[in-house]
């Protein structure tokens, strides 16, 4: 079987760069979509990681009965919690005063929370329970011996094998994109006419312009402010405050590659998150499934010989998928085989009515996960971690 091996790089260190390798392998044959096709399996070892997930960050929203200020709600659940929470506020009866705050806790435990509402109640009084208005979920991925190159491959690998549960290709805002420090523009991964910023197949199909994204960069999917949105990047610090410039350099042995889930108040509602009872029973594995979903590409198993008259047009077709892979991951394979099917469409459609015979279409690998394949390995690796989420919060 053939190797497929691309270079993973430092923007900021152009003379650093480590190698990634997919090996073709035969895809499963009870599936009549994958049958004749083979596989690329990331040439890693996920045993020599560990996986972590986390709650990262929570926002409840509580609406008083009676009007206060900000600080007298931070400075109640301080007392009570022992924390020091950020607190913004909402729907002002006068200039001074409110009824709706949004408080942000940081990894938090349900005790920390129910504290908090509890305390907010007793001396204001609730119109209704806090509810959840945003959260986000992180799941760590920690070389057991740590290196750059370990983290630089595993970087490699959740860039290119995740796959977002929802279009982010259609809207410019969602691209998957890059950047590598705060203030820079973010690169797109696949190519974008921002003079015209709305699909067109024939960038979609053209690989020539794809930026892969560097490892020391964070790797964006999904825009900021939608329902739910993705980030990916090696973490090397923690509880960094931008205001105040301080941050906390994590020892080498701490250094982990991070995915990340953003969730809004819509999406939250959607899988059934509202309150802090409804966060106490959620199984956090099924967020694998809403995502945490990882998957690699399957190409044909080519029979021709070189003599074949389609041979050098089909092999080039698929080198140029296997190149938008290691370029972009299946993200951009996607978008491409969406563009090749479209454009395909459109074909038939000008020369219908023509003495022009063209084969009948393909159905071959047309369901919700097209031409991909679970990545078992690292979706079990995932599942474990996030079905730990829930026993930490009740320390």
């Amino acid at each position: 079987m053939a190797t497929h091996t691309t270079l993973i790089r430092a923007i900021n260190r152009p003379d650093v760069s480590y190698a990634l390798s997919f090996v073709e392998m035969a895809a499963d044959k009870k599936q009549r979509r994958l049958q004749n096709r083979v596989l690329l399996y990331p040439d890693i070892e996920l045993g020599d990681y560990t996986a972590r997930a986390v709650l990262d960050w929570i926002d409840l929203r509580f609406t008083t009965t009676r009007p206060t200020q900000w600080k007298w709600i931070q400075h109640h659940i301080q007392k009570v919690t022992g924390r020091r929470l950020h607190v913004e506020a909402a729907r002002a009866v006068d200039e001074a005063v409110h009824r709706e705050f949004t408080v942000r806790f940081q990894e938090p435990s349900y005790r920390l929370l129910i504290q908090a509402e509890e305390a907010v109640r007793d001396r204001w009084g609730l119109e209704k329970d806090a509810g959840i208005v945003a959260l986000e979920v992180s799941l760590d991925f920690r070389p057991k011996v740590p290196s750059q190159e370990a983290l630089a491959r595993m970087y490699g690998v959740l860039v290119r094998t995740h796959l977002p549960s929802r279009d982010v290709v259609s809207n410019p805002q969602d691209r998957p994109r890059f950047a590598w420090q705060r203030g820079t523009p973010a690169v797109h991964v696949l190519a974008l006419d921002r003079a015209r910023p709305v699909r067109r197949d024939e960038l979609m199909l053209d690989i020539g312009n794809d930026r892969p994204t560097p490892f020391d960069g964070t790797y964006y999917a999904g825009a900021r402010a939608s329902r739910f949105a993705w980030r990916t990047m090696i973490k090397l610090i923690d509880q960094q405050n931008v205001t105040t410039g301080l941050r906390k350099d994590l020892p080498e042995g701490e250094h982990r590659v991070r995915i990340e889930v953003t969730l809004q108040h819509e999406e939250l509602r959607r899988i059934g998150l509202g309150t802090i009872t409804d966060l106490a029973r959620f199984r956090w594995q099924r967020l694998n499934g809403y995502y945490f979903s990882f998957f690699l590409p399957t190409f044909p198993a080519l029979p021709f010989d070189a003599c074949h008259p389609k041979c050098l047009a089909i092999r080039t077709w698929q080198s140029a998928r296997s190149q938008r892979f290691l370029n972009a991951g299946v993200v951009g394979l996607n978008a491409m085989d969406e563009a090749w099917h479209r454009t395909k469409k459109a074909t038939r459609k000008m020369t219908s009515g023509t003495n022009m015979q063209l084969p009948k279409p393909s159905r071959h690998g047309r369901g919700v996960s097209g031409t991909l394949v679970r990545y078992e390995e690292l979706t079990r690796k995932a599942i474990q971690a996030l079905r730990h989420i829930g026993d930490r919060m009740k320390v």
